[in-house]
């Protein structure tokens, strides 16, 4: 699917795997988009209506915390139904302006200004930085599990980023996926790397925003 925010200086497209839910961010925090979502995902598939709850409750998380963090755009795999080993995991990009200096926001730049964390005796947190080509260009991909301490209490997450210049010298795009599941970190980073290798930039503005899930 063709996706693109206000905010944003050149058209990308990403695409996300079919089952995943893709929306508006602005809309998903003020609508009612995301029940939406999942009544049209329920009706298709009848056995998730005893988990309807939980699963607009996630998205409406993810949804809240994408707007909080300034995302332009917003996707998730959400499946909560117990036993089932579900996937619970994100995707959300986000524009900066970047440096002032437009030197300071080219990939080599920009990958120097990350620094890489070894594992410690426990394995967590962890970081690696390394340079790749995408559709979009050269880019900066960065993997590892992070530990966040909401309320005090410890949180792994495997995350990966890639960091694309804009063309034009218009900013930086970053595209974040994460997940809770860091027992399956790399089966996540091989997903994950399938997402963000999508990432191209597009002349035109794409015929569908937000409304259809596309298969990778």
């Amino acid at each position: 699917m063709g996706v693109a925010a206000t905010g944003v200086p050149s058209w990308f497209t990403l695409r996300v795997p079919r089952s995943w839910f893709e929306f508006d961010v602005w809309r998903a925090t003020r609508t009612g988009d995301l029940a939406r979502l999942v009544d049209a995902r329920v009706a298709h598939i009848p056995q998730l209506r005893q988990q309807r709850s939980a699963l607009l409750r996630l998205l409406r998380e993810v949804a809240e915390r994408a707007e909080r963090q300034g995302a332009v755009y917003c996707a998730a795999a959400a499946d909560p139904v117990e036993g089932s080993g579900g996937l619970v995991a994100s995707v959300m990009v986000f524009h900066t302006d970047g440096a002032p200096n437009a030197v300071d926001n080219t990939v080599d730049a920009i990958a120097g200004h990350v620094t890489a964390v070894a594992p410690t005796d426990r394995g967590f947190p962890w970081r690696t930085v390394t340079i790749v080509e995408i559709p979009a260009g050269r880019a900066v991909r960065v993997r590892g599990v992070e530990r966040a301490e909401p309320d005090g209490v410890p949180i792994d997450s495997v995350v990966m980023q890639t960091l694309v210049p804009v063309p034009g010298d218009r900013g930086v795009l970053n595209v974040v996926l994460s997940s809770p599941h860091v027992d399956i970190a790399d089966d996540l980073f091989d997903l994950f790397d399938a997402i963000s290798d999508t990432l191209a930039w597009s002349r035109d503005r794409p015929d569908q925003l937000f409304t259809t899930s596309s298969s990778q």
